[in-house]
């Protein structure tokens, strides 16, 4: 928890994500195409596309009710607003926030933890303070917000129900918002939120794209009240989802096996990735079953020596670690040959 709040970001200078892959081939002068991309927490298996109508091309973009329900179901909650990417909430909260009425004392952010969150609230001007651990009632004041992201990004912390819960209590007592953002929450569903979503004070972003393995279609869902949804509705404006991604997410999210099968997959690859790096390197390893990070003191170092090798993790804003998305069981074998070429050369003097 820092003792002052932060300093607003730049807004013009925006910032770095992993996934920009032709940024870095250019940089290290390698083909795109002889990258190893595990930059982003991306499922490396996409959901297979379904043949679309040609009026999800033709027509503008319509949410059905059949859409909603599968989404509804999915999610297991259907107090749902369909939005393009939890993204294009996060930078526009401030603006939603205020056509609630309200001006919030304080943002609390996670730290670590993705950062456009804060990036958003102190380029609106908003004091926002970090935190390690969640801030507990003598920390809050009145009209505080909280952001969590469950599981944290990139540390994969989860957080249990009863502590959120017991914390969206005690910011009702103040007037204070709850905003959880749960966009790599698919593979463990029994930790969310939504099975318990009521009250006025929750927000709950999710992301569509990561687990299905679809970013490109950029589509996601906050889950809050009407009031809360309505507001939000106004800011973002119409057809948020565009008409192939309502197509192609109606199919996924109905298809139960597909979803079993890609958890498992995830859960497994997870376990491998973990075991490889750690075998390498010997540090703890932590994550999701979307992706795995590693603590390093050389992280800078290390970050270079796996893209001179074609290989592009995503080093983290702090630069004291690398977070490595899943690859395909094809893929294994060259991640592996790679992580013993750098670990070797890591380990020399």
């Amino acid at each position: 928890m820092t003792s002052s709040p932060l300093t607003p970001s730049s807004s013009a200078s925006p910032l770095e994500h992993g996934g920009r892959l032709h940024a870095i081939a250019q940089q290290y002068n390698r083909p795109v195409a002889d990258w190893l991309d595990v930059s982003t927490g991306i499922a490396p298996e996409s959901y297979p596309l379904p043949d679309l109508p040609s009026s999800a091309w033709h027509r503008l973009p319509e949410v059905t009710p059949s859409f909603l329900k599968a989404a509804s179901d999915y999610y297991g909650c259907d107090s749902l607003l369909p939005i393009a990417g939890s993204q294009s909430v996060i930078q526009h909260l401030p603006a939603i926030v205020s056509r609630a009425g309200r001006k919030p004392s304080r943002v609390w952010v996670p730290h670590p933890g993705y950062k456009e969150h804060e990036k958003a609230w102190t380029d609106a001007g908003i004091q926002v303070y970090r935190y390690r651990h969640l801030p507990h009632l003598t920390t809050l004041t009145s009209g505080d917000i909280v952001v969590v992201i469950n599981p944290n990004n990139p540390t994969g912390k989860l957080e249990e129900r009863a502590t959120l819960a017991t914390l969206q209590e005690q910011l009702h007592a103040l007037n204070g918002l709850l905003l959880i953002d749960e966009a790599f929450m698919d593979c463990t569903p029994e930790h969310s939120m939504l099975q318990s979503l009521h009250g006025e004070n929750l927000l709950v972003l999710r992301s569509a794209g990561k687990f299905f393995g679809l970013a490109g279609l950029r589509a996601g869902f906050l889950f809050a009240s009407r009031q809360w949804r309505e507001r939000c509705s106004a800011v973002l404006g119409p057809w948020q989802i565009n008409g192939p991604a309502l197509h192609v997410l109606e199919s996924a999210f109905n298809d139960v096996s597909w979803q079993s099968a890609q958890r498992s997959q995830l859960n497994e690859s997870a376990l491998w990735l973990g075991n490889l790096l750690t075998t390498h390197f010997g540090v703890k390893c932590s994550g999701t079953p979307l992706f795995c990070t590693m603590p390093h003191p050389r992280a800078p170092d290390l970050f270079a020596a796996f893209c001179a090798e074609g290989v592009y993790p995503r080093l983290t804003d702090e630069n004291d670690a690398l977070r490595f998305g899943m690859v395909t069981v094809s893929q294994r074998p060259r991640l592996a040959q790679v992580v013993g070429r750098v670990s070797g050369v890591m380990e020399r003097p």
